[in-house]
C-alpha cells in the first residue's frame, strides 16, 4: 500500500481543471484484493480517529467489488477530495505522521495492491454517498464532449420517468495504468432497485437511441456491482 502515498505524491505535480456538478474535483482509487475485509476497515478506522486522520483533507470510502468480471481485486478504496489544493496536505500528512504509516502497514496484512488510478468526474450528478449500489460500466471512448452529452440526454430521459432514482456520472481516468478511458456509473438505494432500472433503461427508446449515437464512439470493456462497505467523510 505505499503505492498510495507515490501515487498522492504524483498527483500533485497535475494542474487539471474539473468539470461537472459533484462536490468533489478529483477521486483516487485504490483496487486491492482483499482477504481481511476487517483488518481493512480497522486499519481505517484507527487512522481516520487519530490526530493525523482528523485533519485528513478528504472523504475516504471502501467499495466491495461484489462482481467485476475477471479483474483480480475484490475492493477498492476511493478519496475523494473537494479541492485539487487538498492534494498537497494529503501527501504532507501521509508522508509525515506515524499514524498514516501504521494503517498502511495493517492493510498491507489483509490486503494486496493490485492497480490504482485517479479521475477527474466530468459528469457527477446526485450524491452518490447516499446510495447503496452502483452499476460500474469501464470503457474506452476518443471523443469525450460527444459521449458525455449522449449519456447526458440518456440520463436525463430515464430520470423524468422514474428508471434513474440515484446518482449517476461519467469519470475521466487522468492518472495511473488502466485499459479504460474513462468509466460511467448509476446508483440506486438497494441492489433489487439497481437492476430493475437497469432492466427499465435498457428497454427504454433513449437507451436505443443512445446506443445508435455511441456506437461507434465507445467501447464497453467490462460491467462491474460496486456495494459501499464503510465511509470516512472528511473531518
Amino acid at each position: 500500500m505505499k503505492k498510495i502515498i507515490i501515487l498522492i505524491t504524483a498527483l500533485l505535480s497535475f494542474s487539471v481543471a474539473a468539470e461537472g456538478e459533484g462536490k468533489h474535483e478529483m477521486h483516487a482509487f485504490y483496487f486491492m484484493d482483499v482477504s481481511n475485509p476487517v483488518a481493512v476497515v480497522g486499519a481505517i478506522d484507527k487512522f481516520a480517529a487519530s490526530s493525523c486522520g482528523q485533519k485528513f483533507p478528504a472523504d475516504i470510502g471502501l467499495m466491495a467489488e461484489a462482481i467485476n468480471g475477471s479483474e483480480a481485486s475484490t475492493h477498492f478504496v476511493i478519496v475523494s477530495y473537494a479541492k485539487m489544493a487538498d492534494f498537497q496536505k494529503a501527501g504532507a500528512l501521509m508522508q509525515s505522521c506515524p499514524e498514516a504509516a501504521a494503517m498502511l502497514q495493517e492493510i498491507g496484512t489483509g490486503a494486496d495492491p493490485v492497480s490504482e488510478f485517479a479521475i477527474i468526474p466530468a459528469i457527477e450528478v446526485g450524491d452518490w454517498s447516499k446510495d447503496n449500489a452502483f452499476m460500474k460500466f469501464d470503457i474506452t471512448t476518443s471523443n469525450e464532449a460527444a459521449y458525455g452529452k449522449a449519456w447526458t440526454e440518456l440520463m436525463a430521459a430515464n430520470v423524468a420517468d422514474g428508471t434513474v432514482t440515484g446518482s449517476y456520472g461519467l469519470n475521466r481516468i487522468f492518472l495511473g495504468n488502466n485499459k479504460a478511458s474513462h468509466f460511467v456509473y448509476i446508483g440506486a438505494s438497494d441492489f433489487e432497485t439497481l437492476t430493475a432500472n437497469q432492466t427499465d433503461l435498457t428497454a427504454s427508446p433513449a437507451f436505443a437511441k443512445f446506443a445508435r449515437k455511441v456506437g461507434g464512439l465507445r467501447e464497453v470493456l467490462n460491467t462491474s456491482l460496486i456495494l459501499p462497505v464503510k465511509s470516512w467523510p472528511k473531518q
